[in-house]
Parts: C-alpha cells; structure tokens; sequence
C-alpha cells in the first residue's frame, strides 16, 4: 500500500495483532479502527494468525493482512513474531503504528528497526510492573520490553500517575478508553440487588490467572453461608478444568454455570443482579461500564486505581477490603443491601469513555507525531 497524499499525517494507521482470539484490547482496537475510517482515516489490521472469533468483528472498511506462513500462538510466540510482522508493515507503509495493548509491546523493536521514521504509540492496557516500587532489575526489563515504543497512551487519568513514575520521562499521554458507544443508553434499574430471592451474580472474563476466576468461586462458597446466590461466568480458557473440579469440590456445582464464550454479553447482563470483577490486574476493564450501563453494580478486587475510584461513595460498586475469598463475599454482601445505581451517577462514570471523546484524541495525537517525525 503506497502513502495516499492527505492533509492528515496519519492517513494510514496499522494495527498489529497476534490473532482474532477475544480480548478487551482487540475489541477497543476494532471499535477505534472503526471511527477512524468514519473519519477518512486508511487503517490494515496485521495479524499473525487468523484464528479466533474475533476475526468476524474485524471493521467495515479496514484492510486485514495475515503474515503467510501463519504464526500461531503459543507459549513463545510473541519473540518470533516481530520480524514477519515489520517486514509486513514495512511493505505496508504505514504513517503510524498503533500498538493495542501490553501483550502486543514486545513487537515494537522490531517495528522501529524497519520503520524508524513511523511513530510507534502504545497503549498500556494493564499495569506495566505490579506495584508502585520499581526495582532495578525491573526498570531494566521495562526498558527492553518497550524498546521501540514512541508514546504511550494510559487509559485514564486516575493511571497516569504510577505509570509516569514507572516510564521515567518517556511520553505519554492520558485517553479515556472508549469502551462506550456513543449511542449506548443508560439502563438503570429499581430496588436492590438483594431484593431477588437468589443473587445474581455474573463474573466475565478469560479463564486464566490474571481474571482469577478461581477467587470468584471460593467468595460464592462463602457468600453461600449467608443468602442464596448463583454465579455465572462467562468466558473460556486454560483454567476451565482446574474451575469445574473446584466447582465440584464445593458443591456448587447447581450454584456455578460456565456459559464459555459469548458473542453478545448484553442479555446476560440483562438477567443478573450484579457484577464481579475478581482479578489480579486491571487496566480500565469495559465490562464494568457495560455492566453499568445495563444498570448493574459492581463487587470487585483492588485490581486497579480506575476502579478504586468508581467505587469511591459506594453507589456504582465496592472493592474487597483485602485480596481473599472472605472479603470478596463481604463486598458482594454489601452492594446487594444497596440501591441500584442512579442514573446520573452512572452517566459521571462513564460518559468520558465514550467514542466521540476518544477517536479524535487518538487522532490529534496519531497527526502530531506524524507531521514531526515526517
């Protein structure tokens, strides 16, 4: 693809991914893509394997280019996938390259190598080192992981701070993530969630250890001892067995469904009573404004600041007190004798972290950094 001369600087956007396997940083990818084109803008998805469900929700209108031979995912998949995707990008001549998340990082050198004049923006999708203490060791291994990476993008405000503190002097910028359609409506509900005879509960999310299903499970057996409660969890992955012996281990096997992975998670929103988010990290996680929107609280782990903040007066939700089973179930227990969350209360939360805020920002950026590096 040749540069097509525009008034824009990043007329042409690409967005590296390994695979169409579901994530939360390919489907904000895929939502941004979208409102660029709308904008004018040329954006090629370049993945290195076209396996995943995802590969259906690619946007209208954005080119996808697979590497062929494909690379598959595994274990060490990402330090050999660097070289084929530069050399694709190279041929491809982007004016930008958008890097979606904290999986994708580790591509950045090989991009810079190929293509040192193009800008290179990443977005930090989770926590870059846990803590807020670096060690040497580590700032060494931050430095090498994101070589290569020009400027940085956190998802909101609230996780600025550690992040500058943990990046040194290198750019970056805040962007609310949009995790919300311009047009999504606010849903809010009437009474409580504990007002139902059995608690709805619905977590979502990868089964592997960063969303700690396995936490969510032990909470229920504990919550179990004070109200009738159900849980649904919605997703799959590689702790899907160690889960269901758990589950059978509590004997929660009539109280715990494993629905897998689900195209459209609105109508399970729909019939549940509250949302709980038990990771270990997080960055801005969507399904908390998506829960919002459909009216629903949220019961959570200290898994990130943004959230920290969401549940700073208690009407959108409650975090943990500390990081067990006990004090989950103890969160959970306290939003179900709550209101559901007001309306505007809801609306203050999320209404940054819709497209027409974010799109443009990206763009302003994306065009800033284009016109000096060119």
């Amino acid at each position: 693809m040749s540069r097509i001369p525009n008034a824009w600087p990043a007329r042409h956007i690409l967005i590296p991914i390994h695979d169409f396997n579901a994530g939360g940083t390919e489907g904000i990818a895929f939502r941004l893509a979208a409102a660029w084109i709308a904008a004018g803008r040329a954006v090629t998805i370049l993945a290195g394997a076209s396996d995943g469900p995802m590969r259906a929700r690619a946007p209208a209108g954005a080119a996808v280019h697979i590497l062929s031979p494909e690379c598959p995912r595994s274990p060490l998949s990402r330090l050999f996938l660097g070289k084929p995707m530069a050399a694709a990008a190279k041929a491809l001549c982007p004016d930008v390259i958008f890097v979606p998340g904290n999986f994708h990082f580790i591509l950045a050198a090989a991009f810079k190598r190929a293509l040192p004049h193009v800008p290179v923006v990443a977005k930090i999708s989770n926590p870059l080192v846990s803590g807020s203490q670096m060690t040497a060791p580590q700032r060494i291994g931050l430095n090498w992981f994101t070589r290569g990476i020009d400027h940085f993008v956190a998802m909101a405000p609230a996780l600025t701070g550690i992040a500058a503190a943990q990046l040194a002097d290198r750019p970056l910028a805040a962007i609310a993530d949009p995790f919300m359609a311009d047009d999504s409506l606010i849903s809010p509900r009437e009474g409580s969630p504990g007002d139902a005879d059995s608690l709805r509960l619905l977590a979502i999310g990868r089964l592997e250890p960063q969303k700690d299903m396995l936490l969510g499970v032990e909470a229920l057996a504990r919550l179990h001892k004070r109200r009738p409660a159900r849980l649904t969890i919605l997703g799959d992955g590689s702790q899907r067995a160690k889960l269901e012996a758990r589950i059978a281990a509590l004997g929660l096997r009539d109280h715990v469904t494993l629905a897998g992975h689900v195209a459209d998670v609105r109508p399970w929103l729909a019939r549940h009573d509250m949302l709980v988010m038990p990771s270990r990290f997080e960055g801005v996680p969507a399904v908390i404004g998506e829960a919002l929107c459909n009216g629903l609280p949220f019961a959570a782990t200290a898994c990130t600041r943004w959230l920290a903040d969401l549940a700073a007066g208690g009407a959108l939700g409650c975090l943990a007190a500390r990081r067990s089973a006990g004090a989950l179930a103890d969160a959970i227990d306290a939003v179900a004798g709550r209101r559901f969350p007001p309306q505007d209360a809801i609306a203050d939360a999320i209404d940054a972290h819709r497209m027409r805020n974010a799109a443009p920002r990206y763009l302003a950026l994306f065009d800033g950094l284009a016109a000096t590096a060119g």
